[in-house]
């Protein structure tokens, strides 16, 4: 068996990780924390990259 590279190693410690965060989550609170880390993110970086969707009850709706 092959040793795991090194970058792949450490894309699946973040995704366990992002797991292990959202596990316990609803679709709609997972969408929200997705919503939050977007604008904190445009904030940081000074992005301006228009949103598309408008609301949280729509996305969920649409998921469930």
């Amino acid at each position: 068996m092959r040793k795991e590279a090194k970058p792949m190693r450490e894309i699946h410690e973040i995704q366990e990780q992002i797991y292990e965060e959202q596990r316990q989550m609803t679709d709609k609170e997972k969408i929200e924390a997705i919503h939050r880390e977007d604008e904190e993110a445009r904030k940081r970086y000074s992005l301006k990259i228009k949103k598309r969707l408008k609301e949280v009850s729509d996305i969920a709706s649409a998921v469930c």
